[in-house]
């Protein structure tokens, strides 16, 4: 029954695993999919960002335009 259990659960965690054509790339690559590498400078460039523009939305984060959050 183990047995059973564990070739199931492997057959599960192989099912996953793919081979990425290289005309595929290019889409998984995009910069725009990308983390930035710190995340607590890219919420302080958004919020002077929204500052600046007197806009919001496309970020999230409150507040109006005159930086008063």
């Amino acid at each position: 029954m183990k047995v059973a259990a564990l070739l199931i659960a492997g057959a599960l965690a192989l099912g996953g695993c793919v081979r990425v054509r290289p005309h595929e790339r290019q889409t998984l690559a995009h910069p725009a999919l990308a983390q930035p590498p710190w995340p607590d400078a890219q919420a302080a460039q958004d919020h002077v960002y929204q500052v600046r523009e007197g806009s919001e939305g496309a970020v999230g984060a409150g507040g109006g335009g005159c930086g008063c959050n």
